[in-house]
This record gives C-alpha cells, sequence and structure tokens, in this order.
C-alpha cells in the first residue's frame, strides 16, 4: 500500500508545479483505506515484483476514481492495460474527472474513447476538473436473434 501510496501522491503532484494539495499524504492514507477499498475494485500492475500503476473502479457507480503509473512509465503502455481492465470490468460505461488543466492524462482519456461531458469544481481540492464518459460496449445482434419470439 505504501507503494500504490507514493505513485498517488507523486502522480497527482506532478500534474502542475503549483498544485499544491488541500490534504495530507496520511490523509490521503486514511482516504484510501476509509473510502477506496471497501467500495472499489483495484488492479495493480505488476512486473518482477515493481508495483508500475494502479486503478480504483467503483462498480456500483461505474466511476474510474484513480488511475495513476509510476512517472517513469508514463507512455510504456501501463496506463492502457489500466484502463483495458477497466472498460473489461465495466462494459456497460464508465466515467470519470480529471482536473482541467491536467492535459496529460485529458488526452490519453480521449486516445481510449473516452468523450468530454461536463466540467465542475472537485470537492477534495479545489480545482477545476472535467468530467469524460466512456459509453461503453454496444452489440449489435442479428435482426433474427434480436426478435422476441425466439
Amino acid at each position: 500500500m505504501d507503494v500504490v501510496m507514493d505513485i498517488w501522491f507523486k502522480g497527482w503532484h506532478s500534474i502542475d508545479a503549483k498544485l499544491l494539495h488541500p490534504h495530507s499524504k496520511p490523509e490521503w492514507r486514511d482516504r484510501w483505506v476509509s473510502q477506496i477499498i471497501p467500495k472499489h475494485d483495484i488492479a495493480v500492475v505488476e512486473v518482477d515484483g515493481e508495483v508500475l500503476g494502479f486503478i480504483t473502479v467503483n462498480p456500483d457507480t461505474s466511476e474510474l476514481s484513480q488511475l495513476f503509473t509510476r512517472l517513469a512509465e508514463q507512455g510504456r503502455g501501463v496506463g492502457t492495460a489500466l484502463i483495458n481492465w477497466a472498460k473489461n470490468r465495466l462494459p456497460g460505461g464508465i466515467f470519470l474527472s480529471t482536473l482541467q488543466l491536467n492535459r496529460h492524462s485529458r488526452d490519453f482519456y480521449e486516445k481510449h474513447g473516452f468523450r468530454e461531458t461536463g466540467a465542475s469544481i472537485n470537492e477534495l481540492n479545489g480545482y477545476p476538473s472535467v468530467r469524460y464518459e466512456w459509453t461503453g460496449i454496444c452489440i449489435r445482434l442479428p435482426s433474427d436473434l434480436a426478435r422476441s419470439d425466439r
């Protein structure tokens, strides 16, 4: 858990040199234990015993709440593997919020089929955020299979 906390905390603060989260790292850990673990499915990418990134999704709300990789792993496929895990986990659709100024993440989500659907102020950190949605997988059945009399 300490490694995940480091990746999360460092990753968030690397978005922009001016960013300062109003909560301390111990408060992030408390949030992880009290809010994220009980309500989210969590996947971790690990190679040779080293954690490279993680993702958390809430299956009840379809929210992707956290996706972070080690800074050195950005652009190397770890985030893509994690987002694909989430899409398989929640094939009906996913929503998330990311900081408005986080162009790197916004480009990543757009590359993976997410579309901007709104804006707000993040309640936890007070920064402007953008909402993104991936509408999921739609499988069309041939008309003869989709008929209700079969």
